[in-house]
C-alpha cells in the first residue's frame, strides 16, 4: 500500500480547543470566577483563563493564590502590561510560585530601573536552582547598568552553574565585557563562546557582530563561513555574511536589555527542548519582557506554544515576527500551524502568497505539501519538480523527498508511466530508503507488472521498516498477487495488528480470507473497512463484494512464476 497517498496524519490531528464554559450562575462571587477559571485552563484557553482569574481577584482583592495564578495566566496569554501590576502584587505576598520576581526584575532591567531591579532581587526567596542562575546573571545587568561594572565583572568570573546550566557562562560573560567596553576580554570570551556554546548560531552572530562592530569584517566574514559550512541555508547568518562582505553597516550594540535576554535566552530555551510545559513559556516571556522585538524569542515562543497546545498564542507569536532573516521561516511555522488546525484554504492561500513573495524554496515545498494533502497532484508535481531542477542548477544535492513526493503526485494523479519514470529517478537517489522500494513495488505489483522485482523490493522495505503497516500490507499483497495465499494472510494480519485502523490493509485483508476459505471472516473484513473511510475505487469494490461474496475480478491473483 502506497501510505503518503492518503492524507498525512500532519493534518488530522487537529488541535481541539474546547469552548469554555460561561460564568456559573453565581458569577458575582469570587468562587464563580475562579471555577470558570479552571474550566477555561483545563480547556487550553488561556486568554480566557487570565480574564477570569483577574475577575476572581477584583472580587477577592488581596487572595495570594488568586494574585499568582491571575499573574501566570496573564504571561502565558501574553499579556504583558496586565502581568507587571499582579507580579508586583505577588512579589509583595511572597512569590508563592517564584515566578513573579523574576518577571519584575526582567520589566525593571527593560525599563532601566537598575537600582529597583537588584532591590527585587535582594528580597527574593529562595528561587531553586534554575532561578537562581537568572537571578544572578540579571543581577549582573542591573550592577553594569547602574555603573557597578567590577562588582558585575566580578561575580560573573566566580558564577558558577550546576548541570546543563554551566555551558551558557561563556557567552554571558563575554557579553557583559563587550558592554564594559573591555573589547580583548570580550574577544577572548567570544571565541571560547562559539566553542563551547549549545546554541552556535547564536553565539556565531553575536560574536560576528561584535566582529563587525570593530572593523574587523574579514575576521567576522572567516567565523561566518564556518559556520554556514556546516549550516548553508541558515537565513540570519547567511545575511550577516552577505552584510560583512560588502562592509555595510554593523548591528547596534545591544541595550543592558537585549544584554539580559540574550544572556538568558540559552537557558530557557533549552527547558523549552526538554519539557513540553507552560513554565518553559513563562521563562521565554520574561525574556520577551526585556526585548519585545527579538525575533528569535517570539519564533522559540511559538514552537513552544504550539507544543503546550495553545495554538492560537503561537499564531499571533509567527504573525508578530517582523521583517527579517526569521521572518520566512516564522511565517512557514505558521502556515504548518494553521494547517494542523484544519484551515487548509487560509494555510494553502498564504503559502501561495509567500512563494510569491519570496520565491523561497521552503515555501514552494509548504505549498506543494498542501496541494498533495488535497489531491491537487498535479499542481504539487510541478512544484516538487521545479524545486529539484532549481537545486540541481545551484549544485546542490538532491534530495529524495522531492522525487519520491513527486512521484506520490503523479500517481495519484493516475499518471502511471511518468509516475514509474518518477520513482526510478527516486530510486536512483535513495536506493535503499524503504518508502520508495515500497511503493514503487506496490505499484508494479497492483497493475500486474515487473513481479518479481517488486516482490523483492517490499521485501527489502519490510526488512528496512518492519513496523510500517502500510509497508507490510506492501508485501502480504505481493504475496496474495503471487497466489501465495497462506502467506499472504500471515502478512496482512501482521499489517492489520500494526495499523488496524487503515481502510486499505483490511480490505485486502478480506479478499485474502476469501482465498483460503475463511469466508465469514472476509466478509467481516469488508463490512468493517466500510466503516474505515476507503476510498472511491476500495468502496465500489466492497459493493461488489458484499452483494457477490466473491472478491472482483480484478483482484484475482495474476499467473505469474514465484520469485
Amino acid at each position: 500500500m502506497i501510505k503518503h497517498l492518503r492524507v498525512l496524519p500532519l493534518f488530522l490531528a487537529v488541535f481541539a480547543m474546547a469552548s469554555c464554559a460561561t460564568m456559573p450562575d453565581d458569577e458575582s462571587t469570587a468562587y464563580g470566577a475562579f471555577l470558570a477559571a479552571r474550566h477555561a485552563g483545563v480547556n487550553r484557553d488561556a486568554q480566557r483563563a487570565a480574564d477570569y482569574y483577574a475577575e476572581a481577584l477584583r472580587l477577592m482583592p488581596g487572595d495570594v493564590v488568586l494574585t499568582d495564578r491571575a499573574y501566570i495566566t496573564a504571561i502565558l496569554a501574553g499579556e504583558m502590561e496586565r502581568a507587571v501590576p499582579l507580579a508586583t502584587a505577588s512579589t509583595a505576598s511572597g512569590d508563592p510560585s517564584r515566578l513573579a520576581g523574576l518577571y519584575l526584575v526582567a520589566d525593571q532591567i527593560h525599563a532601566r530601573r537598575y537600582a529597583q531591579a537588584l532591590d527585587t532581587l535582594h528580597n527574593a526567596p529562595d528561587y531553586g536552582p534554575f532561578n537562581t542562575f537568572l537571578a544572578q546573571i540579571w543581577s549582573q545587568w542591573a550592577l553594569l547598568g547602574s555603573g557597578a561594572t567590577d562588582e558585575a565583572l566580578t561575580g560573573a568570573e566566580n558564577l558558577a552553574a550546576p548541570g546543563f546550566l554551566s555551558p551558557f557562562i561563556p557567552i554571558h560573560r563575554a557579553m557583559l565585557f563587550e558592554a564594559a567596553d573591555r573589547i580583548e576580554d570580550a574577544d577572548g570570551a567570544y571565541q571560547a563562546a562559539v566553542f563551547a556554546s549549545p546554541f552556535p548560531r547564536m553565539a556565531t552572530e553575536l560574536y560576528g557582530s561584535f566582529l563587525e562592530r570593530q572593523g574587523r569584517h574579514a575576521d567576522a566574514i572567516a567565523l561566518y563561513q564556518a559556520y554556514l559550512e556546516g549550516n548553508p541555508l541558515d537565513a540570519s547568518i547567511g545575511m550577516a555574511m552577505d552584510r560583512a562582505s560588502i562592509r555595510g553597516r554593523a548591528p547596534r550594540r545591544p541595550s543592558v536589555a537585549q544584554f539580559a535576554a540574550r544572556s538568558a535566552f540559552g537557558p530557557a530555551a533549552s527547558l523549552a527542548a526538554q519539557a513540553d510545559i507552560d513554565l518553559a513559556v513563562v521563562y521565554l516571556r520574561m525574556l520577551q519582557r526585556l526585548d519585545p522585538g527579538e525575533a528569535s524569542i517570539r519564533v522559540m515562543l511559538g514552537e513552544t506554544l504550539q507544543r503546550i497546545n495553545l495554538p492560537e498564542l503561537a499564531l499571533l507569536e509567527y504573525t508578530a515576527v517582523e521583517e527579517g532573516p526569521f521572518r520566512t521561516s516564522a511565517e512557514i511555522d505558521r502556515i504548518w500551524l494553521m494547517a494542523r488546525l484544519g484551515n487548509l484554504d487560509a494555510a494553502t492561500l498564504s503559502a501561495q502568497q509567500l512563494v510569491e513573495q519570496t520565491g523561497d524554496t521552503e515555501a514552494r515545498l509548504i505549498l506543494a505539501d498542501l496541494l498533495r494533502v488535497q489531491n491537487r497532484c498535479g499542481e504539487a508535481a510541478e512544484l516538487y519538480r521545479g524545486v529539484i531542477v532549481d537545486r540541481h542548477a545551484a549544485g546542490q544535492p538532491d534530495d529524495w523527498r522531492h522525487y519520491y513526493f513527486r512521484a506520490a503526485c503523479l500517481y495519484g494523479d493516475e499518471d502511471w508511466s511518468t509516475a514509474e519514470t518518477a520513482y526510478l529517478e527516486a530510486l536512483e537517489v535513495a536506493p535503499n530508503e524503504a518508502q520508495i522500494l515500497n511503493d514503487l513495488g506496490y505499484l508494479w505489483i497492483d497493475h500486474g507488472v515487473n513481479i518479481s522485482r517488486a516482490f523483492e523490493m517490499v521485501s527489502r522495505a519490510a526488512e528496512l521498516e518492519p513496523e510500517q503497516g502500510n509497508i507490510i500490507d506492501s508485501l502480504g499483497w505481493a504475496h496474495y498477487r503471487l497466489g501465495q495465499y497462506e502467506a499472504a494472510v500471515s502478512e496482512l494480519e501482521r499489517a492489520a495488528a500494526l495499523d488496524p485502523g487503515n481502510a486499505t490493509i483490511n480490505y485486502h485483508l478480506g479478499d485474502a480470507y476469501w482465498q483460503v476459505g475463511r469466508r465469514l471472516e472476509a466478509g467481516f473484513q469488508w463490512r468493517r473497512t466500510l466503516d474505515l473511510e476507503p476510498d472511491d475505487t476500495e468502496r465500489e469494490g466492497l459493493a461488489i463484494r458484499l452483494e457477490s461474496g466473491v472478491p472482483a475480478a480484478e483482484s484475482v491473483p495474476i499467473a505469474v512464476d514465484n520469485p
